[in-house]
């Protein structure tokens, strides 16, 4: 009887009305957990709990779970039906588990074996290793820039590798851990699997020194990776065994080599078949870099990359396969399945084809056992999975996007594409209706993913691409086309070589559209728009709004828009507040680009300069440095651009930035203007040179010329440099780029009653052309040095000496802000942060 109760009671329940929010928590048990897990390593990481502290929690958290009972009087309905005290205290106890067990996983994660390679060498050394390589050597040549040619710095080859031993004192040492290797020419005798010894330079990652910059060393860490290598030559490498694959990654390696071979058989090598390979196979490293930042223009870039799209669509084909051949629900979960492993072997393991894969598995295992799957429910274990591999993957992009945009299909996809499809009901031709309803399902698909993905971009690449979800209704026909018929032609080209050679033709065809397509909608105004660095305020605001809207919606008709009209008004500070700042704000950033300069002037009324941008010991400054440091502070056009010289490690970043900011008039100097060198030649090419004029003035704020004052020829480039003098506010800034110690003194001479407050030192402060007395001349309160660790060392005592002498290579950029009152304040970058 009891049994019989219980299935009555839970029959009853069933049809009794649950809130959304309970829906969430009964119908998808694994949303809490997932949750919990990744507060836990969101608080840890930033907090750094003690272990004893979580243990106590997790123990508490356990009691709490099996004591709810104690102290309750017994009865039927405590046994059969959990009460509301029941509900929460079970919600809590697994949410408090779950959170301490990410905690926990995230200190497991950094405290290192003492084995591990991290224990065992603590700064930059050299060292003796047996290593295994792990991924197959990739060669860069390093000239996606316009001025690479002009490069000291030639192409490299690198790989992962995988430490097996260190040579100690007492002998060879077992050892573990990752490295990225480095080799300074261009090899092909290295291979995947290959184990080799070597004595090498050992050194971390380094990090950011610019605002906006991508952090190579944050991100190598979250992958495991601690620390790289280099060697000058391949020879310095010992190959004690070749090609001595572990079985797992010899079954991926020739399952790649073998989907490469064939999906590139018959087809010449071309932008289009490159962009081919990376959307079927993940391979983006030959992708044209101008066509790859239009994908990034108009958010299309998820199509290039491998998402749950290419998952869905190779199991859907073996699912569509199976039926044809007769086989049953069983029978096709097992080929999709299989299909599902094959691809994510294939394929390089990133977090959008893992999450995918894991939510294919589940869905394919649910149907083996006839069991129904919900979509939340699976994304919710492929997340819990993922992170308890690596639990610093919360913080990747890669991970953010993927996951958030299937949520947001997940949770809003039925809600718009139910609004939008409403106006349809009237229609009463069929071919018309289904197209129509086609369309909607697609922009409703678009939109939903759209609604959770455009706050991550906002928040890590400072822009939102505001046309993505038209965009993708168009491009999803070419890029669809691609995939499918790409999947075929590799399985094709085996059985009927003529038809996949034929298909070769087709897919070359779409993926032209598809590059033309994108290249176009690029073009479009408001196609995407530069936000700056975006407060966390702003963006956990928008995801409260959405999660409120969806789980705790208003019942009132006209109620049912209070939460979007909240998350579209929470939008309007995450667009324009860094461009409100920048109409108030004057602010002067030295940037770190080692041996070179680049100065950013962000003025009031938004307008904005730079002068120089160059390096000769960091290549493709432009896009790296000067154009990410240009998105972060949400700087959409450049009102003037001084050049200072024909050096050029003050110039050879710029046409990276205008190839992506709007620029105004080029200034510089006559001497660069009549120039014949090369790389003068070149400037004349790309912009159109102006005499820099005595004074430019922008509202209260100016920009002076104070050397050269005349045209003689015979000057050589650094004596003809510009010297410029920057005025706000009472307060003047002097920028005396690479002039040589006899201008210096001539600019004593003329100026003799100048007194300024920050001094950006002459020729990256060299001993060898800097004359000691100019340092302290005009009275300068602060000094900010351009230069390199190796500049560093030979800049003269009067300037290392200095009270405030700030080094970019040191301090990182370093950033002068002047406010109404002309108070002044200096900022760091390795130091504040930002």
């Amino acid at each position: 009887m009891d049994e019989v109760r219980r299935k009555i009671e839970e029959f009853q329940r069933s049809l009794e009305y649950k809130s959304p929010f309970e829906e969430l928590l009964i119908v998808n048990p694994a949303v809490l957990p997932a949750f919990g897990l990744i507060c836990g390593l969101t608080i840890q990481f930033y907090l750094d709990l003690p272990l004893g502290a979580l243990l106590t929690i997790l123990a508490a958290s356990v009691i709490l779970y099996f004591g709810r009972h104690i102290g309750l009087p017994k009865g039927r309905t405590h046994r059969f039906a959990p009460t509301i005290y029941d509900i929460l205290l079970i919600n809590i106890s697994v949410f408090l588990c779950f959170a301490c067990l990410g905690s926990i996983r995230l200190i497991k994660y950094n405290c290192p074996a003492d084995n591990d390679i991290r224990a065992m060498v603590r700064d930059s050394s050299f060292a003796h290793i047996k290593a295994q390589i792990i991924s197959e050597p990739t060669i860069i040549e390093n000239n996606d820039w316009h001025f690479s040619k002009f490069y000291y710095s030639s192409a490299y080859t690198s790989f992962y590798a995988k430490i097996t031993a260190v040579k100690t004192e007492n002998g060879w040492k077992k050892a573990k851990g990752k490295l990225k290797f480095y080799i300074s020419e261009k090899t092909e005798k290295l291979k995947q699997g290959d184990k080799f010894t070597t004595f090498c330079h050992l050194d971390k990652f380094s990090k950011a020194d610019n605002p906006g910059q991508f952090d190579s060393g944050d991100y190598m860490n979250r992958n495991g990776v601690f620390f790289c290598s280099s060697v000058k030559s391949v020879n310095a490498l010992n190959i004690l065994e070749s090609e001595n694959i572990e079985s797992f990654l010899r079954i991926k390696t020739k399952l790649n080599d073998f989907a490469t071979a064939r999906l590139n058989d018959g087809m010449e090598e071309s932008n289009g078949q490159n962009l081919i390979e990376a959307m079927i196979l993940g391979s983006q490293t030959h992708i044209d870099r101008k066509l790859y930042n239009d994908f990034i223009k108009t958010g299309l870039v998820h199509l290039i990359c491998l998402s749950g799209l290419n998952v869905g669509i190779f199991a859907g084909i073996a699912w569509w396969l199976s039926k044809k051949a007769g086989l049953l629900h069983t029978g096709r979960s097992i080929a999709s399945l299989i299909a599902t492993i094959i691809f994510l072997l294939v394929v390089p393991a990133q977090a959008s084809t893992l999450r995918a894969g894991i939510m294919f598995v589940i869905f394919c295992l649910s149907r083996l056992f006839f069991k129904r799957s919900s979509l939340l429910n699976c994304i919710a274990i492929a997340a819990i999975l993922i992170l308890l591999c690596n639990p610093m993957d919360f913080l990747s992009p890669g991970f953010q996007l993927s996951f958030g945009a299937t949520v947001g299909i997940i949770l809003f996809f039925e809600k718009f594409n139910k609004f939008l499809s409403s106006p349809l009901e009237n229609i009463t031709h069929k071919s018309v209706f289904n197209f129509c309803k086609l369309i909607i399902a697609a922009f409703s698909t678009s939109l939903a993913a759209w609604l959770f993905v455009a706050p991550v971009t906002a928040w890590h690449f400072f822009q939102v691409q505001l046309l993505t979800a038209i965009w993708t209704i168009p491009a999803m026909v070419p890029a669809t086309l691609i995939i499918v018929l790409g999947t075929f032609k590799i399985i094709l080209n085996a059985i009927v070589p003529t038809l996949a050679f034929a298909l070769g033709y087709i897919i070359n065809f779409c993926a032209w559209v598809f590059s033309w397509m994108v290249t176009i909608f690029a073009k479009v105004p408001l196609s995407f728009v530069i936000v700056g660095k975006t407060s966390i305020i702003f963006i956990s605001a928008i995801y409260i709004s959405l999660f409120m809207w969806k789980y705790f919606p208003f019942k009132s008709y006209g109620k049912r828009f209070i939460y979007p009209g909240i998350a579209i008004f929470l939008f309007m500070p995450v667009i324009f507040y860094n461009r409100a700042e920048n109409l108030i704000d004057f602010e002067f950033t030295v940037l770190s680009v080692g041996h070179g300069q680049a100065c950013v002037l962000s003025l009031p009324n938004a307008r904005n300069a730079i002068i120089d941008a160059g390096s000769m010991s960091k290549s493709s400054t432009g896009t790296k440095i000067a154009n990410a440091f240009l998105s972060y502070k949400a700087i959409c056009r450049i009102d003037a651009v001084f050049i200072s010289h024909d050096d050029i490690d003050h110039f050879n970043g710029l046409p990276e930035v205008t190839a992506v900011e709007k620029c105004g008039n080029f200034y510089t100097t006559p001497q660069l203007i009549q120039s014949d060198s090369a790389t003068a030649k070149e400037l004349k090419k790309l912009f159109a040179l102006k005499q820099a004029p005595a004074e430019v003035k922008f509202g209260k704020a100016s920009i002076r010329r104070l050397w050269p004052i005349d045209e003689i020829a015979d000057y050589s480039d650094n004596e003809s440099s510009l010297v410029l003098l920057v005025e706000y506010r009472g307060r003047k800034i002097l920028l005396t780029s690479d002039v040589t110690a006899d201008v210096q003194k001539k600019i004593m001479e003329l100026y003799p009653r100048l007194d300024i407050d920050l001094m950006v030192t002459p020729h990256h402060g060299s001993g060898k052309t800097t004359y000691p007395a100019f340092i302290n001349y005009f009275k300068p309160e602060h000094l900010v040095t351009s230069c390199s660790d190796v500049q560093f060392e030979r800049t003269i005592p009067e300037i290392r000496n200095f009270a405030n002498s700030f080094f970019t290579c040191r301090d990182g950029a370093v950033t002068v802000s002047i406010n109404k009152t002309g108070k002044i304040k200096i900022t760091t970058f390795v130091s504040s942060n930002f």
